[in-house]
């Protein structure tokens, strides 16, 4: 990745501007939307089947840790699902990859968010436990709680796909619009898990068949408890897997009281721009959504933030006297959060010579620049050397002025504007950008990329760096 061209500005006279919704995705786009909410569905499905499984292994006796069942690496149907979904990134996002209404990691975020939830529905209502061997009416109200709430999940997600597409297809601009889609009419998959429950529950004691979050519960309050924590993880799947940024807390239950909250962290490294891997200690880290939540780096320029919620938009900044201030690219966080964020931090006397050999003088106080690299298949800043995909090209949304970029750089790291893809460096640039919030996508043949968002703030160089920049799957 690269470093950047501005100039310090006052922290507090940075400002935002939101653009205006977007155009609507064309039928490509669509098509890559449309495949991978269908794809998220399946690996939903095909786990909720394994973990039944698991389920009816330890009512038998032929296993003994349901816990440890329930965490084991998917098995073949579910492996199935994902290398479909994985296919299909490939076949409908490649060329044509949807700036909103997908995940920005596209099918690597999908299978993630489809396995976490399915696997967390079924420990939030057994936890790791299972009901003795030979108890049929306790197993059989255990079976039904679990399988009826992940085909509660199957009919949400099947709902919610058939939203979106209709959505997109009548010309939704942005993702805002397919919010609605996260709240579908459940009235009929409410009732029949609520007939089944009931009959196979009556009588039997929910502290033994559902030890979980519906732990001594019973009839009405116990299916209504199911119900809710079947519709909390289906909307978490599907927000997560549409990159949405949806209250699922007002879907489960109706009622803003984090019922359907989950906290995940963000963790990386500061480093240093010069290709050697040198950490910064001593740098003022913050996270740009949450300015309580900040740091600063020790010894081995590490950071980690607690307390985040998934599905929630994390951008850190960081401050050091010795560097120009950066900012990453914004993450929308996943079901497993966010691991090894990076900075490039570029000290004063580097930024200058970048701006020399450019020609330009920053617009501190009116422009930021913006900065990714795109970065080869399992590269990253822990990797020795170049590790940029040859030959791609980039694009933002909303499209820049061709004087604004993207200027690549060269095999020495340097950015030369009659370059028209990039080296193996890899790295992009925009220069003089106006505020607002940005989406690029990276191109070369059928490859998939992962999206990278950034909100350009004046003053900031903003740098999306490996591996959450525009990596290749």
């Amino acid at each position: 990745m690269k470093t950047s061209i501005v100039t310090l500005a006052a922290l507090t006279a940075i400002s935002l501007a939101l653009p205006a919704s977007g155009a609507p995705l064309s039928k490509d786009q669509q098509g890559c939307v449309n495949a991978m909410q269908k794809d998220g569905a399946a690996v939903a499905k095909a786990h909720a089947k394994q973990l039944a499984t698991c389920v009816k292994d330890a009512q038998k006796g032929t296993i003994t840790d349901l816990g440890a069942c329930l965490e084991a690496d998917s098995d073949e149907l579910v492996t199935k699902a994902i290398d479909k979904s994985t296919a299909d990134a490939t076949k409908f996002c490649g060329a044509a990859p949807a700036v909103f209404g997908v995940a920005a990691a596209f099918d690597l975020t999908t299978s993630e968010a489809a396995v976490v939830h399915a696997r967390g529905l079924a420990t939030d209502l057994l936890t790791e436990t299972a009901t003795v061997p030979g108890d049929k009416a306790g197993n059989k109200c255990q079976s039904t709680g679990v399988t009826k709430a992940q085909s509660l999940v199957k009919s949400y997600l099947k709902s919610f796909t058939k939203c979106v597409r209709d959505a997109i297809k009548n010309g939704a601009t942005d993702g805002a619009a397919l919010i609605p889609c996260t709240a579908p009419d459940m009235t009929k998959p409410d009732a029949a898990l609520s007939a089944a429950v009931g009959k196979a529950c009556e009588g039997v004691v929910s502290a033994t068949a559902l030890p979980g979050l519906c732990s001594g519960l019973s009839g009405t309050a116990l299916t209504d408890c199911i119900t809710s924590r079947a519709k909390c993880r289906a909307c978490r799947t599907a927000a997560t897997n549409g990159g949405l940024d949806a209250d699922c807390d007002l879907v489960d239950d109706a009622a803003n009281n984090d019922s359907c909250t989950f906290v995940v962290s963000l963790s990386g490294e500061a480093f240093k721009f010069n290709g050697a891997q040198e950490v910064i200690p001593g740098a003022y880290i913050w996270v740009l959504e949450h300015p309580e939540m900040n740091l600063v780096t020790g010894a081995d320029g590490h950071f980690q933030f607690d307390a985040l919620e998934e599905g929630s938009e994390a951008t850190l900044v960081l401050e050091h006297p010795d560097y120009h201030p950066i900012q990453t690219g914004t993450i929308r966080l996943g079901a497993l959060g966010a691991e090894r964020v990076t900075f490039q931090a570029v000290t004063w006397d580097v930024f200058d010579a970048l701006a020399g050999i450019l020609g330009v003088v920053p617009d501190e106080a009116n422009k930021c620049q913006m900065v990714t690299t795109v970065t080869r298949v399992g590269k990253s800043m822990y990797d020795p050397g170049a590790h940029g995909e040859v030959a791609a090209t980039v694009a933002v949304d909303p499209p820049l002025p061709e004087e604004n970029g993207p200027i690549y750089f060269s095999s020495d790291v340097i950015p030369i504007t009659s370059l028209t893809r990039t080296s193996d460096d890899g790295g992009a640039l925009y220069i003089q950008v106006p505020p607002g919030e940005y989406v690029w996508t990276a191109h070369k043949g059928l490859s998939v990329f992962t999206l990278v968002k950034m909100k350009c703030r004046v003053g900031l160089l903003v740098d999306a760096s490996p591996p959450w920049g525009l990596q290749k799957h």
